[in-house]
């Protein structure tokens, strides 16, 4: 027997031993014959029934013998010896030092167990003397016999207690159970297989108004639930045909019931089936929840009438909870009505990527959030998408953190309100400013321009119109006539580019759109087909990082347009024209290069003037000074940037960076 089963057994016997008050105690009669019985058989002078405490043998009935306890260490006694004798304990070195040896001069020893349930020993019936002796085996027989009878007497003591234990339990639970029964919270009515009221207490007396005889054998479903509600009330009764002694309680239900007076009340329902000696029976548990429905009803129709407030305001509105999951959204955050239910009780991440937006929407938003609840503090800022025409839409967005009476945070309300026109409108009174302050530039220009390039025209036709007054030759006058519409043609190319420019920063209006570059330069080097092949010009493309913008498109054909004209109309003489366009995405921008092998040009001498209106830098006869102009005007127009590098005999590489892209 390993230690743990042994101090397992010993505490059983023990407490066997406490509850039949048998150690510590004065003997009694049935022990006392006993241990007489034992000393005559045995012919000894001294016997006892001893008895293991935790820590000692107490001998609870002795004859002959002056002792009442001995301690553990060197006794005796010992539960895995079942009997024992000693004819000399001074010659026997386990006992030599036994204070029973020793002080009370026993030289004679000898025990048999007494076994109880389970063969445990519960003590020990032991006969002593104080000369050296033996037992016969008929002796020996006898003390075994008498030891068996004395633990059959403990065994009937400790059954006949347990007996009287266990009645004494069952009556402290029937009593225990009859106090739930009476004092309970809720409404106990007990019906049998047929629904049969059998029990009603006294909380069904006060629900339902009757007293217990007047309902006591009727029917449950009859006697208290309405009409209506005794269809519901059956089948869910009928989810029991098949589960035969079935004790699981199953849900709640709310149904209709009706008091003795004919009124009609609301109950929350629940049924526990159960049996009893083999008869089946049904437990309700009913609660009155009339006060919950009506509060309930109350907070409806006060949420329907906020909901209406809410939904019919202009604003957008959102409620979230403490971690950022939405809780309410009004049709002006979202319109449609099946997208409202989706993103209750879901959050920001979820609803882009349910829309198919960027996640750093819904990062942004989680970072104003984790703002607010830690600083407790409203915070408002611009909130800038676009939609699916990719045009801008702005809110002006605040959120208000909500706490309870203990400062916890409970809610955070988001407001927005579109201040998309309002932008617009600051956006243009900004461009309007900036036109304004650089009106005088361009008139000084403008004036500029028509004074040099308008005067070689009008003093050509001021001529041609003197010769033509002069002369009488029709064929001469026919002659400078001819001479004159070229001059006519100049003079209306010149003025028309001259407006185009000045227009461009005054068009407010134009719109961006999606752009597939490809199709765009395609456009463009058709119009140059003819040039480009007599050149023999090689065009390099490669739109694979940023295939598509977000930008005018006659804007872009512009753009294309002028740098691809400079690029063949600069050729170096010295070489084949090679002409590269690549696009590079940066951040929030894409970044168009065109760079050619041209002539190039003197960025020290040039750089501070490089494009302004009518600079040219090489001798052509086509060269105005207005393309570069042009492209910068419609470039700076749109917030973007356009930079150049060039050297010359080498080449130049012209650069434009589209912004919020």
């Amino acid at each position: 027997m390993n230690e743990s089963s042994i101090l397992d057994a010993d505490t059983d016997r023990i407490e066997a031993l406490h509850q039949l008050q048998i150690i510590e105690t004065v003997g009694e009669e049935d022990f006392e014959d006993i241990v007489a019985l034992a000393s005559n058989i045995c012919e000894t002078s001294g016997s006892a029934v001893a008895f293991e405490d935790s820590n000692r043998f107490w001998f609870r009935t002795t004859l002959g013998l002056d002792v009442s306890d001995i301690p553990k260490k060197g006794s005796f006694f010992s539960p895995d010896i079942d009997f024992l004798l000693v004819p000399d304990c001074r010659e026997d070195q386990r006992f030599a030092d036994s204070s029973l040896v020793n002080k009370h001069g026993i030289r004679f020893f000898a025990y048999a167990s007494l076994m109880g349930e389970n063969n445990r020993t519960l003590g020990y019936l032991c006969v002593t003397d104080k000369i050296p002796r033996t037992l016969s085996d008929a002796q020996s027989s006898s003390l075994r016999l008498l030891a068996r009878q004395a633990a059959g007497l403990i065994n009937v003591r400790l059954k006949l207690r347990r007996i009287n234990h266990s009645e004494e339990e069952k009556r402290t639970t029937e009593n225990l159970m009859q106090a739930i029964f009476n004092k309970s919270i809720d409404a106990i009515v007990v019906m049998n297989a047929d629904g049969i009221i059998t029990q009603w207490n006294p909380k069904a007396r006060e629900i339902f108004g009757w007293e217990p005889a007047e309902v006591i054998g009727k029917q449950f479903c009859k006697t208290v639930l309405s009409p209506v509600a005794w269809g519901e009330y059956l089948e869910r009764l009928k989810v029991y045909e098949n589960t035969e002694g079935a004790t699981t309680l199953h849900n709640t239900i709310e149904i209709t019931a009706v008091r003795k007076d004919g009124s009609e009340l609301d109950i929350a329902l629940g049924i526990s089936p159960t049996v009893i000696k083999g008869e089946r029976f049904f437990i309700n548990f009913a609660s009155d929840i009339t006060d919950r429905i009506m509060a309930a009803k109350s907070l409806d129709k006060q949420k329907e009438f906020y909901e209406n407030i809410l939904n019919k305001l202009p604003a957008d509105i959102a409620v979230f909870d403490p971690d950022h999951t939405y809780l309410f959204v009004n049709p002006g955050g979202i319109k449609d009505e099946e997208l409202r239910k989706y993103i209750v009780g879901k959050d920001d991440f979820q609803y882009v990527q349910y829309r198919n937006r960027d996640i750093s929407i819904a990062q942004k938003r989680r970072d104003q959030f984790l703002e607010v609840k830690r600083s407790g503090k409203e915070i408002r800022w611009e909130d800038t998408i676009r939609d699916p025409e990719g045009t801008p839409i702005t809110h002006l967005r605040r959120l208000f953190p909500v706490h309870n009476e203990n400062g916890e945070l409970t809610l955070v309300i988001g407001f927005g309100i579109d201040i998309t026109d309002r932008k617009i409108m600051e956006e243009k009174q900004t461009a309007l400013v900036k036109q304004l302050s650089a009106q005088n530039t361009q008139l000084i220009d403008f004036c500029n321009i028509v004074s040099h390039n308008l005067r070689g025209p009008l003093v050509n036709m001021s001529m041609l119109v003197s010769f033509i007054q002069e002369t009488t030759n029709e064929e001469e006058q026919k002659m400078l006539i001819d001479k004159l519409n070229p001059v006519l043609e100049s003079l209306h190319t010149t003025f028309n580019e001259l407006v185009e420019s000045i227009q461009i920063k005054q068009d407010l209006e134009v719109r961006s759109e999606k752009i597939k570059l490809e199709d765009y330069l395609q456009r463009t080097l058709e119009a140059f087909e003819m040039e480009i092949n007599k050149c023999k010009a090689v065009i390099d493309v490669d739109f694979s990082e940023a295939p598509f913008i977000f930008w005018p498109p006659k804007y872009l054909l512009s753009i294309f347009h002028n740098l691809i004209s400079n690029a063949l109309k600069y050729q170096s003489p010295a070489r084949i024209p090679h002409i590269r366009l690549k696009t590079k995405r940066m951040d929030n921008s894409i970044i168009l290069s065109v760079q050619d092998n041209g002539l190039g040009i003197d960025m020290t001498k040039h750089r501070d003037n490089f494009f302004k209106i009518g600079k040219v830098f090489h001798r052509h006869p086509n060269a105005k000074g207005f393309g570069l102009f042009m492209t910068k005007t419609q470039v700076d127009a749109m917030d973007g940037h356009i930079w150049v590098e060039s050297k010359p005999d080498e080449g130049s590489t012209f650069f434009i960076e589209f912004k919020k892209q």
